[in-house]
C-alpha cells in the first residue's frame, strides 16, 4: 500500500510539474501581433481616449489628418487636435507597397470635426525605423 501511494504521489508531482512546461510551449506557438498593427492600434486607442503622452510614443511631433478633401493637424505635444477619434474603430489590416509595410487599413472610423461627424474607412500611414513603427498620418474617406 505504501509503494502504491508513493507511485501515485510521484505521478501527481510529475503531472503537475509538466503542466507549466506544456502551457509555455503552447504559448510560444501562438504568434505575437505584428509591430505595425500594434502601433496603429495603440495610436487609435490613445487618440480616442485623449491620452496625449501615450500618443506621443507612437507618433512624431505632429500627425497629418485628412478627412475627405480637408486637412487637419493632430499635435500630441500640445495636447490638441481639430479632429477627434470616437471609439470604437473596427477592422485592421496591413497595407503594403512593393512588399514593404506602409500602413494599416481600418474598416470603420468615426471622427468628430466641430459639431459634425464623419464615418468611413481609413488608412493609418506608418514609417519604420529599425523595426519601430511611427504614425505619420491618417486618411479617412468621407462618404
Amino acid at each position: 500500500m505504501t509503494i502504491g501511494r508513493a507511485v501515485a504521489a510521484l505521478g501527481l508531482a510529475l503531472a503537475v510539474s509538466g503542466v507549466p512546461g506544456m502551457s509555455q510551449a503552447q504559448q510560444a506557438a501562438v504568434p505575437t501581433q505584428a509591430a505595425h498593427i500594434e502601433a496603429a492600434q495603440r495610436f487609435l486607442m490613445t487618440w480616442g481616449a485623449q491620452r496625449w503622452d501615450d500618443l506621443r510614443t507612437v507618433t512624431g511631433d505632429t500627425v497629418a489628418v485628412k478627412v475627405g478633401d480637408t486637412a487637419y493637424t493632430l499635435d500630441p505635444g500640445a495636447h490638441r487636435s481639430d479632429v477627434m477619434l470616437t471609439l470604437p474603430f473596427r477592422g485592421l489590416s496591413t497595407v503594403r507597397t512593393d512588399g514593404k509595410v506602409t500602413g494599416v487599413k481600418v474598416d470603420e472610423l468615426v471622427l468628430k470635426v466641430g459639431a459634425g461627424e464623419t464615418r468611413g474607412p481609413g488608412t493609418v500611414q506608418l514609417a519604420e525605423d529599425n523595426g519601430v513603427f511611427r504614425v505619420t498620418g491618417i486618411t479617412v474617406t468621407a462618404p
